[in-house]
């Protein structure tokens, strides 16, 4: 009985340690409320709108900035699905430090790498089993997915611009 406590307890401490890391990461990247040198993207794309996994492909999207601070720009992964599988939330990363400084407005364009998440691996221990035998360190051919990523910037003044998503199909 002693042991279920304790085990509950460290499940309930671990849940609450991820529950405030990830709220602590959200809320340092707040939108600002829309006013007078808070920077502004739209037009959020991404191209080309299919790639293979592990292929490049170019993030776009508009931004304005009346003071010319925009010091960084942000992606995170909103959302993967492939093979019937959700995954959420990884980021937001970092991929851009003052390529923008100094410009009121423009387009901006960043590369990055798509790749779906590995799928899980096949279990090892033997199974019994009657008919065809499968190899199980074959992977599944031809699995497409979808991702979708979440863009932001952030000016000197710690600002954070409006979130824009845009989707990318992996095959």
């Amino acid at each position: 009985m002693k042991r279920a406590v304790a085990r509950g307890l460290a499940i309930l401490a671990t849940v609450m340690a991820v529950a405030l890391y990830g709220g602590c990461a959200k809320a340092k990247f707040q939108p600002t409320p829309p006013g007078p040198g808070v920077p502004h993207i739209s037009n959020f794309r991404i191209e080309p709108p299919e790639v293979e996994s592990g292929g490049q492909a170019t993030l776009l999207f508009d931004f304005r900035d009346m003071d010319g601070d925009i010091m960084d720009v942000y992606i995170s992964l909103r959302r993967e699905v492939s093979n019937f599988t959700v995954a959420t939330g990884i980021g937001p990363e970092l991929i851009s430090r003052g390529r923008y400084l100094g410009l009121t407005e423009g387009t901006a364009k960043e590369e990055i790498s798509v790749r779906l998440s590995p799928p899980p691996a096949l279990p090892s221990h033997p199974r019994e089993f009657e008919g065809r035998e499968i190899d199980p360190g074959r992977q599944p051919v031809g699995i497409k997915g979808t991702r979708a990523y979440e863009v932001f910037v952030v000016d000197a003044k710690g600002q954070v611009s409006n979130r824009l998503h845009a989707r990318v199909t992996v095959r």
